[in-house]
């Protein structure tokens, strides 16, 4: 009986250190956004951070309940029409006298941080949402696993409505890993 416990002490231990050490920093297949702006002009990058905002706002519920890359994919392939519409009602909420466009593809990315996780720069699948002529200063986050809500600034943007403190579920990777391994 000792030397089981002390053996699935092994198990668990070793597996926690394969988990730190192969996914504290980088997560290896990450599904990313890429919202380019029209232009540099102040309105157009306001616009541009008003698109990201909807766009986020418009899929997070989904996205968050995704756990592989295939389905968050899917999802956005899915919803290409609908999350290209939401983006031109911004646009033309706020004036704009262009349109967007949606694509879902592979993309290139420059290195980047979120919090403790950094991205290479490299080709990654992506959403990118083209604004006007798509010659702008552009914005770029990780959608799934959703690491999108580090880069928007503190106080959210008009129209980004702000979570209670109900919305949110706390979830402990080791508690889901102890569960499957031991129930």
């Amino acid at each position: 009986m000792m030397l089981r416990k002390s053996c699935c002490i092994l198990v668990m231990l070793i597996l926690i250190i394969a988990i730190i050490t192969g996914c504290a920093g980088e997560y290896k297949n990450p599904f990313r956004l890429h919202v380019v702006a029209n232009s540099n002009t102040a309105a157009d990058q306001a616009v541009k951070l008003k698109v990201r905002d909807a766009i986020l706002k418009l899929t997070a519920l989904d996205m968050a309940n995704i756990r592989d890359i295939d389905t968050a994919k899917e999802y956005i392939a899915r919803n290409i029409g609908i999350i290209e519409n939401k983006a031109n009602e911004i646009l033309s909420k706020n004036g704009s006298q262009y349109g967007a466009k949606a694509y879902t593809g592979v993309f290139a990315f420059p290195k980047k941080t979120y919090g403790e996780v950094t991205y290479a720069a490299g080709d990654y699948d992506a959403l990118k949402i083209v604004l006007g002529s798509g010659r702008g200063d552009n914005w770029w986050c990780v959608m799934f696993p959703p690491l999108c809500v580090l880069e928007i600034a503190e106080e959210p943007e008009e129209g980004w409505d702000s979570l209670d403190e109900q919305d949110v579920e706390y979830v402990s990777f080791f508690a889901e890993l102890f569960d499957r391994l031991f129930k």
